[in-house]
């Protein structure tokens, strides 16, 4: 059984792109970084060229740290309502139970 000129030249084709994709998954593999545990590639993309600060500022998992963590003194503070808890002042000799609600009693 002879094989015809294109069942050979299909053959070849098919044989080329196998090893060309062989050789772009070596590539990819031979060129890929490995980084430590604990590091981010989203953190440090130039590994191991990293600024040192640079660890400090996310998380494991590449989750940027807010900067109130590491100073709770830049967060915003209520000012103090004066008359949050004062209690109601109520006249003297007067029956608290009669207006549990002064001074608004009708």
């Amino acid at each position: 059984m002879h094989q015809s000129h294109c069942q050979v030249e299909r053959i070849h084709t098919y044989n080329m792109y196998a090893k060309l994709f062989i050789l772009c998954v070596l590539a990819g593999v031979a060129l890929a970084r490995e980084y430590p545990a604990g590091l981010h590639p989203a953190v440090c993309p130039n590994y191991p060229y990293c600024d040192t600060n640079t660890f400090a500022r996310f998380t494991p998992d590449g989750m940027p740290i807010p900067e109130w963590v590491y100073n709770p003194s830049i967060l915003p503070v209520a000012p103090a309502d004066p008359h949050a808890n004062a209690a109601p002042k109520y006249p003297a000799n007067f029956n608290a139970a009669a207006c549990p609600n002064y001074p608004y009693c009708w």
